[in-house]
């Protein structure tokens, strides 16, 4: 019996062979197009799974992955979809996955409404079919709904749906331990953003704690975040040397996991832990060792701008503030206010504390 070309492809994946699993999907994506209505199915799932690859693939292209989500929607929408007892599976399916990837392209109004969709699908299937729901299927919902909520500056209402998703998790038990790392560390964030300094660090070092007892790429990666954002708050908390101890922290890990980076997937972890060094370096008065960290961060946001602007769009306008405050650069602090200014009243709340530390400067080199 001929094995399965999807499930062949599944298995690439799950081997870490996203790109060979990239590949035979677009095959079999091309292959049931031309099929039409009756391989509506088999169409939708090779798109979904192709999407997903493409999302979180050693070089992720989340451009490309949002595109075959585009489609994928189209297909779902088709006669044979809709008129199936699987439509509100397939639905939730695709709304979870489009929210994921909107988030990771800076786009949170979409991800959020994409995710309630996803709920909208979970209720209705709890009503109608509770026996094909997961234990765990809303958790990434939550999560790309707590981050979406962080984005938009709504950060106090972020922590409802990532304390639901980490309380599923951890009910239902299991070997989740990377999406629990990041649960904590989203969690931590916010509770930075609202200044509850004492729970931010905790949950920061039950994530660090965490993430230290693995060994995969994915969650090294994690914990080196998680060490960066702990750098963050300790920070804001005045502890300046312990920020510079985690941050540093997190740069042998990346070293450890990638080496010295090289490609733009690598370069991109490296904005981080460097714009935090550089915050932490300004804070104890050593600016020439702060703005050659702020400087090098900053070709990478740029080129990552250049895929994904909503994205990063805070994170380089706060270094073109550490170097406008590193270097007393006027044209950086007048980038940075302009930048923050229009952040600020994109999401009331989310950028205040940077943009009025931008205009103080702006004010303080007369720019």
């Amino acid at each position: 019996m001929q094995e399965d070309p999807l499930a062949v492809a599944q298995q690439l994946a799950l081997d870490g062979d996203h790109a060979g699993a990239v590949r035979l999907a677009r095959a079999l994506e091309a292959e049931y197009e031309q099929a039409g209505d009756p391989a509506a199915f088999m169409l939708l799932w090779t798109r979904l799974s192709l999407a997903r690859w493409l999302a979180v693939q050693r070089e992720p292209d989340r451009p490309a992955a949002l595109a075959v989500l585009d489609a994928a929607a189209r297909t779902w929408q088709s006669p044979p979809i809709q008129d199936s007892e699987l439509v509100h599976v397939l639905g939730a399916e695709l709304m979870s996955l489009r929210s994921f990837v909107l988030r990771q392209l800076g786009r949170a109004a979409d991800s959020l409404a994409a995710g309630e969709r996803a709920l909208a699908f979970f209720d209705e299937l709890a009503q109608t079919a509770p026996e094909v729901l997961s234990a765990v299927g809303r958790v990434p919902i939550l999560l790309n709904r707590g981050a979406a909520l962080a984005d938009l500056g709504r950060t106090a209402e972020s922590l409802p749906p990532l304390s639901e998703a980490l309380a599923a998790l951890r009910a239902a038990g299991g070997t989740h331990h990377e999406v629990e790392v990041e649960l904590l560390v989203l969690r931590g964030t916010s509770l930075t953003l609202l200044t509850r300094f004492a729970e931010a660090e905790a949950a920061e070092l039950e994530a660090i704690a965490l993430a230290r007892t693995g060994s995969g790429r994915a969650m090294r990666h994690l914990l080196a975040t998680a060490l960066s954002n702990h750098a963050t708050t300790l920070i804001r908390m005045r502890r300046h040397d312990e920020a510079l101890a985690s941050v540093a922290q997190a740069m042998a890990v990346l070293r450890e996991t990638d080496g010295e980076p090289v490609t733009a997937a690598q370069r991109r972890r490296w904005w981080l832990p460097l714009s935090t060094e550089a915050e932490a370096l300004l804070a104890l008065g050593r600016r020439e060792l702060a703005a050659r960290s702020a400087r090098r961060a900053e070709p990478i946001l740029r080129e990552y701008a250049e895929q994904a602007p909503q994205l990063v769009a805070g994170s380089l306008a706060n270094v073109c503030l550490l170097i406008g405050e590193a270097e007393d650069d006027a044209a950086y602090a007048r980038e940075a206010l302009a930048r923050l200014t229009e952040l600020n009243d994109q999401f009331p709340g989310r950028y205040e504390y940077w943009w009025r530390r931008a205009g103080d400067l702006v004010a303080r080199l007369g720019a």
